[in-house]
């Protein structure tokens, strides 16, 4: 262990980010390598966002940008195409084109099949072992780390990857559902009683998607500190198979000034509603530099940005498949969903139900309101201190790993080494995926994902210098 010429490496999480590491590391490294891809439930290569069985839960990311690989942007597009009439069904649109909106499981199918592909090609399935287990710790030792497991045996490799995508939510309480994607959250219900969701982003547009295919009648009650909901993409027009190119944009060596930003963005949306393309184009231009504008950003620049600019910023860059949308405004316009600015001020249990007392924006007007249910769409927890995740806990108490100073990840280096409370980053710990959000912003979404896949792969193998040893909070 530890040579040059035989790597170890622990990619601890299979979803999406793990798998598609794994993958860049079979497809670069050597066959010497010995990867080992460590998941605790069974599904590999999905993970939560893209193993639901909903085929009404579509990517919010057109076709044409899922490729699992850089260099073969028509990746998926193509494998969507080569699909049984039946499954293609699934989608709009017949061939699949890079416009088209699929659903996410046959994303997540996609990148199962391609993990399946490599486990069963020579020699990539001698390097890769799949270990279907829980990393519960961890010890650093002076020739590598040791994987602590849920079964109770111990693996040592030279290097481990934290993948493990966002922070764990709250779990089932009585009535009040932390984690939106429990299937009991959406199931066994009252079909005729309101229910209330915390949270009016995309999170919210699948739970309440799951609940109308469920056939719930009642009132649905979605509440955020603003009220917004996710922007919608444009349709593509019939036969389009690529979208107009996004605006160019040329950003100065170095950004000094938030507001700056804020009004050249403004400013070319508006040159694009004159010029009748799109502000979405202009989104989308923005998109290949925001990982740098955000290091640019002074910290007290990125928490002015959280505290007035997210909201706009999120429902503008995770924007809606149009079909999608299409339900949500229909359930508005009927009446049933009831989308509204505030915040939830009081939440309690009651026999069957909860209630709740909502403070509207402004502050001046309270609703109070019984539901059967709540559940949670806000997104994934940051209290670090309570983060229900064995590894995680252990990392955090032994000061191997600590929050990043806007409590949006973990502190880690620019190539994604961890932070330990000493300030030293280490040469054997990576994270990689949200975890990474305070020091790269844009992580969530399959593009950033992807090129971070393969700049981490290329780091672990060791063409690019090991990281700094100290590096800013």
């Amino acid at each position: 262990m530890g040579s040059d010429t035989e790597r170890s490496i622990a990619i601890i999480g299979a979803g999406f980010t793990g798998t598609l590491l794994a993958l860049h590391l079979l497809q670069h490294g050597s066959d010497h390598d010995r990867i080992y891809l460590i998941e605790k439930n069974r599904r590999f290569g999905s993970g939560l966002a893209y193993s639901t069985a909903n085929s009404n839960h579509l990517l919010n990311v057109r076709a044409g940008n899922m490729s699992a690989f850089a260099a073969e942007p028509d990746h998926f597009v193509n494998w969507l195409r080569r699909l049984a009439p039946e499954t293609r069904r699934m989608i709009a649109d017949d061939p699949p084109g890079p416009a088209s909106f699929a659903p996410r499981g046959l994303f997540g199918a996609y990148i199962q099949q391609l993990l399946a592909e490599n486990i069963w090609r020579e020699p990539h399935g001698n390097r890769l072992t799949i270990v279907n287990d829980e990393v519960v710790d961890l010890e650093r030792r002076a020739s590598g780390v040791v994987l602590k497991l849920a079964v109770g045996r111990s693996m040592a490799v030279d290097t481990a990857v934290l993948a493990i995508g966002n922070l764990p939510t709250a779990r089932k309480s009585g009535f009040t559902f932390g984690d939106p994607w429990d299937e009991r959250a959406t199931s066994d219900f009252d079909k005729a009683r309101p229910i209330l969701i915390l949270g009016t982003g995309l999170t919210m547009v699948d739970t309440v998607t799951s609940l109308l295919d469920r056939g719930h009648r009642g009132p649905i009650y979605s509440v955020s500190r603003r009220g917004l909901l996710p922007r919608v993409h444009l349709p593509a027009a019939s036969g389009q198979s690529r979208l107009p190119a996004p605006w160019v944009f040329d950003p100065p060596p170095s950004i000094t000034k938030l507001s700056w930003l804020l009004h050249r963005v403004r400013d070319a949306c508006q040159v694009a509603e004159y010029r009748r393309t799109d502000w979405r184009s202009v989104i989308d231009g923005l998109r290949p530099h925001t990982q740098r504008l955000w290091r640019d950003l002074t910290l007290e620049q990125r928490a002015r940005f959280l505290r007035h600019l997210r909201p706009w910023w999120d429902v503008h860059r995770h924007r809606g498949a149009p079909e999608v949308m299409m339900r949500i405004e229909d359930a508005r316009v009927r009446g049933q969903l009831h989308v509204m600015a505030g915040k939830v001020s009081e939440l309690h249990e009651i026999e069957n139900g909860i209630a709740a007392k909502i403070t509207l924006r402004g502050g001046k007007d309270v609703i109070t309101l019984q539901a059967s249910r709540s559940i949670d769409c806000t997104g994934l927890g940051k209290d670090f201190t309570a983060v229900d995740h064995p590894l995680l806990g252990q990392l955090l108490a032994k000061g191997l790993a600590r929050p990043d100073l806007l409590g949006l990840g973990l502190n880690v280096t620019a190539d994604g080494a961890l932070i330990g409370t000493d300030g030293i980053a280490a040469r054997d710990l990576f994270a990689i995926g949200p975890l990474t959000k305070g020091a790269f912003w844009e992580i969530v979404a399959v593009p950033d994902l992807r090129i971070a896949c393969e700049t981490m792969a290329a780091r672990l193998l060791r063409r690019l210098p090991a990281p700094l040893l100290t590096a800013p909070a």
